[in-house]
Protein backbone atom coordinates (compact mmCIF):
# COMPACT_ATOMS: atom_id res chain seq x y z
CA UNK A 1 0.00 0.00 0.00
CA UNK A 2 1.07 3.11 -0.86
CA UNK A 3 -0.74 4.96 2.18
CA UNK A 4 -0.28 3.45 5.82
CA UNK A 5 -3.30 4.35 8.15
CA UNK A 6 -2.86 3.86 11.85
CA UNK A 7 -5.06 4.91 14.34
CA UNK A 8 -3.69 6.23 17.41
CA UNK A 9 -4.48 7.07 20.68
CA UNK A 10 -7.04 9.76 21.39
CA UNK A 11 -8.63 9.00 18.48
CA UNK A 12 -5.74 10.48 16.27
CA UNK A 13 -5.25 8.91 12.83
CA UNK A 14 -2.09 8.96 11.64
CA UNK A 15 -1.51 8.81 7.43
CA UNK A 16 1.82 8.09 6.11
CA UNK A 17 2.98 8.53 2.17
CA UNK A 18 4.40 5.56 1.87
CA UNK A 19 6.54 5.68 -0.95
CA UNK A 20 10.29 6.37 0.28
CA UNK A 21 12.13 5.17 -2.25
CA UNK A 22 10.09 7.66 -4.63
CA UNK A 23 10.17 10.21 -2.24
CA UNK A 24 6.76 9.47 -1.23
CA UNK A 25 5.81 11.41 -4.39
CA UNK A 26 2.25 11.36 -5.18
CA UNK A 27 1.05 8.99 -7.85
CA UNK A 28 -2.73 8.60 -9.09
CA UNK A 29 -2.58 5.28 -6.81
CA UNK A 30 -1.15 7.62 -3.67
CA UNK A 31 -3.17 10.10 -4.01
CA UNK A 32 -6.73 8.46 -4.92
CA UNK A 33 -5.84 6.44 -1.50
CA UNK A 34 -5.24 9.57 0.64
CA UNK A 35 -8.27 11.33 -1.02
CA UNK A 36 -10.62 8.03 0.67
CA UNK A 37 -8.66 8.04 3.59
CA UNK A 38 -9.94 11.53 4.34
CA UNK A 39 -13.13 11.52 3.37
CA UNK A 40 -13.33 8.11 5.43
CA UNK A 41 -11.66 10.52 8.41
CA UNK A 42 -14.45 13.23 8.14
CA UNK A 43 -17.24 10.28 8.32
CA UNK A 44 -15.93 8.44 11.21
CA UNK A 45 -16.97 9.61 14.76
CA UNK A 46 -13.91 7.48 15.87
CA UNK A 47 -11.66 10.13 14.35
CA UNK A 48 -10.90 13.17 15.90
CA UNK A 49 -8.01 14.53 14.16
CA UNK A 50 -5.66 13.78 11.62
CA UNK A 51 -2.00 13.53 10.95
CA UNK A 52 -0.18 13.27 7.50
CA UNK A 53 3.26 12.69 7.26
CA UNK A 54 5.93 11.08 5.15
CA UNK A 55 7.31 7.85 5.26
CA UNK A 56 11.90 7.39 5.36
CA UNK A 57 12.67 10.97 7.48
CA UNK A 58 14.34 12.17 3.99
CA UNK A 59 11.54 13.74 2.11
CA UNK A 60 8.07 14.41 3.43
CA UNK A 61 6.86 14.49 0.06
CA UNK A 62 8.18 15.33 -3.88
CA UNK A 63 4.97 15.98 -4.89
CA UNK A 64 3.76 15.18 -7.93
CA UNK A 65 4.92 11.73 -9.54
CA UNK A 66 6.39 12.99 -13.20
CA UNK A 67 7.68 9.21 -14.20
CA UNK A 68 4.14 8.47 -13.59
CA UNK A 69 2.86 7.69 -17.90
CA UNK A 70 -0.80 8.39 -17.53
CA UNK A 71 -1.27 8.34 -21.26
CA UNK A 72 -2.19 10.94 -23.70
CA UNK A 73 -3.23 13.31 -21.02
CA UNK A 74 -0.58 13.13 -18.76
CA UNK A 75 -0.77 16.50 -17.71
CA UNK A 76 -4.49 17.06 -17.03
CA UNK A 77 -4.93 14.34 -15.24
CA UNK A 78 -2.05 14.52 -13.08
CA UNK A 79 -3.29 18.15 -12.41
CA UNK A 80 -7.22 17.04 -11.75
CA UNK A 81 -5.90 14.62 -9.69
CA UNK A 82 -3.93 17.09 -7.27
CA UNK A 83 -7.02 19.57 -7.49
CA UNK A 84 -8.88 16.50 -5.64
CA UNK A 85 -6.43 15.89 -2.96
CA UNK A 86 -6.05 19.56 -2.67
CA UNK A 87 -9.84 20.31 -2.22
CA UNK A 88 -10.46 16.52 -0.24
CA UNK A 89 -7.41 17.59 2.63
CA UNK A 90 -9.54 21.46 2.51
CA UNK A 91 -12.81 19.78 3.23
CA UNK A 92 -12.05 17.28 5.96
CA UNK A 93 -13.94 18.85 8.69
CA UNK A 94 -11.64 17.74 11.58
CA UNK A 95 -8.43 19.28 12.05
CA UNK A 96 -5.67 18.26 9.81
CA UNK A 97 -1.83 18.39 10.50
CA UNK A 98 1.26 17.87 8.02
CA UNK A 99 3.70 16.27 10.16
CA UNK A 100 7.20 17.43 8.11
CA UNK A 101 10.54 15.78 7.90
CA UNK A 102 12.63 16.92 5.43
CA UNK A 103 12.00 18.46 2.14
CA UNK A 104 8.46 19.39 1.03
CA UNK A 105 8.54 20.35 -2.50
CA UNK A 106 5.69 21.12 -4.85
CA UNK A 107 2.73 19.11 -4.44
CA UNK A 108 3.84 18.05 -1.21
CA UNK A 109 4.62 21.61 -0.10
CA UNK A 110 1.05 22.40 -1.19
CA UNK A 111 -0.26 19.30 0.73
CA UNK A 112 1.61 20.86 4.14
CA UNK A 113 0.52 24.50 3.31
CA UNK A 114 -3.19 23.68 3.22
CA UNK A 115 -3.58 21.21 6.38
CA UNK A 116 -4.55 23.55 9.53
CA UNK A 117 -1.14 23.54 10.81
CA UNK A 118 1.63 22.50 9.57
CA UNK A 119 4.75 21.12 12.28
CA UNK A 120 7.72 20.88 11.16
CA UNK A 121 11.59 19.30 12.04
CA UNK A 122 14.15 21.17 12.64
CA UNK A 123 16.35 20.49 9.03
CA UNK A 124 13.04 20.02 7.17
CA UNK A 125 12.44 22.78 4.25
CA UNK A 126 9.87 24.00 1.96
CA UNK A 127 10.17 24.68 -2.19
CA UNK A 128 8.46 25.26 -5.30
CA UNK A 129 10.55 24.25 -7.70
CA UNK A 130 8.37 24.63 -10.63
CA UNK A 131 9.00 27.77 -12.30
CA UNK A 132 12.89 26.26 -12.49
CA UNK A 133 11.61 23.67 -15.04
CA UNK A 134 9.53 26.54 -16.79
CA UNK A 135 6.36 25.50 -15.07
CA UNK A 136 3.79 28.60 -14.44
CA UNK A 137 1.48 27.37 -11.36
CA UNK A 138 -1.47 29.11 -10.80
CA UNK A 139 -2.52 26.76 -8.30
CA UNK A 140 0.47 27.13 -6.32
CA UNK A 141 0.85 30.72 -6.32
CA UNK A 142 -3.15 30.40 -4.92
CA UNK A 143 -2.05 28.60 -1.87
CA UNK A 144 0.69 30.75 -1.40
CA UNK A 145 -0.93 34.49 -1.50
CA UNK A 146 -3.43 32.83 0.69
CA UNK A 147 -1.30 31.52 3.28
CA UNK A 148 1.58 33.46 3.37
CA UNK A 149 0.96 36.61 1.00
CA UNK A 150 2.89 38.20 -1.69
CA UNK A 151 6.11 38.40 -0.28
CA UNK A 152 6.27 34.48 0.12
CA UNK A 153 4.60 33.60 -3.14
CA UNK A 154 7.81 35.99 -4.53
CA UNK A 155 10.29 34.06 -2.93
CA UNK A 156 8.87 30.04 -3.46
CA UNK A 157 7.01 30.71 -6.51
CA UNK A 158 8.89 33.54 -8.20
CA UNK A 159 12.52 33.21 -6.96
CA UNK A 160 12.45 29.45 -6.62
CA UNK A 161 13.83 29.73 -3.03
CA UNK A 162 13.67 26.98 -0.59
CA UNK A 163 12.64 27.93 3.08
CA UNK A 164 13.93 26.52 5.45
CA UNK A 165 11.96 25.75 8.91
CA UNK A 166 12.94 28.70 10.85
CA UNK A 167 11.57 30.76 7.41
CA UNK A 168 8.87 28.68 7.36
CA UNK A 169 8.19 29.25 11.06
CA UNK A 170 8.20 33.39 10.96
CA UNK A 171 6.51 33.21 7.48
CA UNK A 172 2.88 31.71 9.58
CA UNK A 173 3.66 28.83 7.11
CA UNK A 174 4.36 26.47 10.20
CA UNK A 175 2.75 26.46 13.59
CA UNK A 176 6.33 25.08 15.17
CA UNK A 177 9.38 23.43 14.76
CA UNK A 178 11.02 20.92 16.61
CA UNK A 179 13.52 18.66 17.06
CA UNK A 180 13.33 15.27 15.39
CA UNK A 181 13.02 13.18 18.72
CA UNK A 182 10.32 15.47 20.23
CA UNK A 183 8.54 15.96 16.68
CA UNK A 184 6.25 13.00 17.21
CA UNK A 185 4.78 13.50 20.16
CA UNK A 186 4.49 17.10 19.69
CA UNK A 187 2.77 16.29 17.07
CA UNK A 188 0.31 13.83 18.94
CA UNK A 189 -0.09 16.38 21.74
CA UNK A 190 -0.97 18.90 19.08
CA UNK A 191 -3.53 16.77 17.57
CA UNK A 192 -5.47 15.56 20.71
CA UNK A 193 -5.43 19.01 21.94
CA UNK A 194 -7.29 19.98 18.76
CA UNK A 195 -9.53 17.33 18.47
CA UNK A 196 -10.81 17.82 21.83
CA UNK A 197 -12.29 20.65 20.69
CA UNK A 198 -16.19 21.05 20.01
CA UNK A 199 -16.38 19.58 16.94
CA UNK A 200 -19.28 20.99 15.20
CA UNK A 201 -17.80 24.35 16.12
CA UNK A 202 -14.20 23.50 14.18
CA UNK A 203 -15.84 22.10 10.95
CA UNK A 204 -17.81 25.40 11.00
CA UNK A 205 -15.33 27.60 11.28
CA UNK A 206 -12.66 25.28 9.39
CA UNK A 207 -15.60 25.56 6.29
CA UNK A 208 -16.35 29.27 6.34
CA UNK A 209 -12.01 29.58 6.77
CA UNK A 210 -11.38 27.63 3.39
CA UNK A 211 -14.95 28.78 1.11
CA UNK A 212 -12.53 31.26 -0.66
CA UNK A 213 -9.71 29.31 -1.32
CA UNK A 214 -11.64 26.33 -2.42
CA UNK A 215 -13.24 28.30 -4.88
CA UNK A 216 -9.65 29.98 -5.64
CA UNK A 217 -8.09 26.31 -6.07
CA UNK A 218 -10.88 25.94 -9.00
CA UNK A 219 -10.32 29.22 -10.65
CA UNK A 220 -6.57 28.35 -10.60
CA UNK A 221 -7.16 25.16 -12.19
CA UNK A 222 -8.63 26.53 -15.03
CA UNK A 223 -6.35 28.99 -15.60
CA UNK A 224 -3.38 26.06 -15.08
CA UNK A 225 -5.61 24.34 -18.01
CA UNK A 226 -5.75 27.23 -19.84
CA UNK A 227 -1.73 27.60 -20.06
CA UNK A 228 -1.19 24.23 -20.65
CA UNK A 229 -3.10 24.40 -23.98
CA UNK A 230 -1.59 27.72 -24.81
CA UNK A 231 1.79 25.99 -24.23
CA UNK A 232 0.47 22.80 -26.86
CA UNK A 233 -0.83 24.98 -29.50
CA UNK A 234 2.58 27.02 -29.30
CA UNK A 235 4.44 23.98 -30.05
Amino acid sequence: MSLHREMLEGGVLRLTLDRPKAANALDSALQAALVAALEDAGREAAVRAVLVTGAGGRVFSAGADLREDLGTHTRRLRREALVRTLLALLDVPKPVLAVVRGKAVGGGGMLMLLADEALMETSAALSMPEIGHGMPSPIGVSILLARGGRGVAQALMQAGEALTAEQCLAAGLAAAVHEDAALEAAALARARKLGALDARAFAANKHWMNAALCAELLRAADRAAELAKESADAH
